[in-house]
């Protein structure tokens, strides 16, 4: 089997039962292998988690830094020209790290931040279905990204490499930003992980926040995959489009016959986290497993 699917705990904490064990056996019940951890909008006791799947056969793919649902990214500060703000995105990072090793799962997976710009900044996030991207509005913040991207390029790598000589047993892998001034794009994460390259560090994709990038003109999903085949540790499934993030499999832009093509044949099964906004309701489950039954997704 390519892939193995698991759900994002974000939705599953808010749709499933509050009880732990009952929690995991729902997930199996809807064919899943497991869960992809992330801070939601419903506190979960992990250690509890933990111990409720002692004799089932269900396991955590990754622990996420940040609720992928949420529109500001705890790391959003990563590369921060202040202190102050690097400092709270490494602590979002090594709380993600305590978690993990709480629930021994080996890789925590975070965005690098965004580019600090002048001025303000009167819209940004990919997810909001209430702000129109046109491609003049888009180019314009870009625009204001490139002025400090290099700056930021060069703190995001000291930390880096200081959160993977810290926890040597963790793999950690970078994945793209809601924020259209993020400072991941293929470019960026490509001279980041050049500059690091004695480093193990993995990337995660994230499938709808990359359709949604290429929706508003931005690099084409097939540039990051292309880019970190060789470091892709896992995929998340939500999809994208105007409408919203992490919509069901099959009802935004994701190009899923393409990230099917990128599927490792041989070796150890590619996590595919299956992430869903809150709003969605569990009838779509089956529907979200007959479009990734149909890709071998």
């Amino acid at each position: 089997m390519p892939v193995q699917r698991f759900l994002g705990s974000a939705w599953a904490t808010v749709h499933g039962p509050s009880d732990p064990r009952r929690l995991w056996l729902s997930v199996l019940e809807a064919k899943f292998a497991g869960l992809a951890v992330s801070p939601g909008p419903r506190a979960t006791d992990w250690t509890a988690l933990h111990a409720a799947a002692a004799d089932l056969p269900v396991r955590v793919a990754a622990v996420r830094a940040g609720n992928p649902l949420a529109e500001v990214s705890p790391t959003a500060g990563f590369c921060s020209a202040k202190d102050s703000e690097r400092r709270a995105a490494r602590l979002a990072i090594e709380l993600a790290v305590a978690t993990a090793h709480r629930l021994r799962c080996p890789v925590v997976v975070f965005d690098p931040g965004v580019v600090p710009v002048t001025g303000e900044v009167e819209a940004e996030d990919l997810g909001d279905p209430n702000v129109g991207w046109t491609r003049e509005r888009v180019d314009a913040l870009q625009a204001r990204r490139k002025v400090g991207r290099n700056a930021a390029l060069d703190r995001a790598c000291r930390e880096v490499f200081a959160l993977v000589r810290s926890f040597p047993d963790i793999e950690f892998c970078l994945t793209a930003s809601r924020s259209l001034r993020a400072l991941a794009d293929p470019a960026t994460l490509r001279d980041l992980t050049e500059d690091l390259g004695s480093l193990r560090l993995g990337y995660w994709h994230d499938a709808g926040l990359c359709a949604r990038r290429s929706q508003v003109g931005l690099e084409d999903q097939g540039e990051w995959l292309e880019a970190f085949a060789n470091r892709c540790r896992g995929m998340t499934l939500g999809d994208g489009s105007p409408d919203g993030l992490y919509l069901p499999p099959g009802a935004g832009g994701v190009d899923y016959g393409l990230l099917a093509t990128y599927v490792p044949r041989l070796g150890p099964a590619l996590p595919a986290v299956v992430e869903l906004d809150v709003g969605i309701a569990p009838a779509e489950l089956p529907g979200v497993r007959s479009c990734l039954d149909k890709y071998g997704l």
